[in-house]
């Protein structure tokens, strides 16, 4: 999503995709915006961890902050 912003002091924030990257400019410097969640996403055993999770949540298998603070306190976790 490309965008251009003016703050109230007269300096004008743009957005912009160069190369397959996103950028923004700020007073005429250029930087590049970083997204961890792409990092993280592309982790396979992040990526595996994340489906389990939703696996679990269509199946119901959800868990009170209590009873998981009782399993840590078990060790189990």
């Amino acid at each position: 999503m490309n965008f251009s912003l003016k703050a109230p002091d007269g300096t004008v924030i743009e957005s912009y995709l160069k190369d397959h990257k996103k950028f923004i400019r700020i007073d005429g410097l250029e930087y590049e915006v970083h997204s961890p969640v792409d990092e993280l996403d592309s982790d396979p055993e992040i990526r595996h961890m994340i489906e389990a999770s939703e696996t679990d949540l269509v199946e119901g298998k959800l868990y009170s902050t209590e009873e998981l603070i009782e399993s840590v306190k078990r060790g189990e976790l």
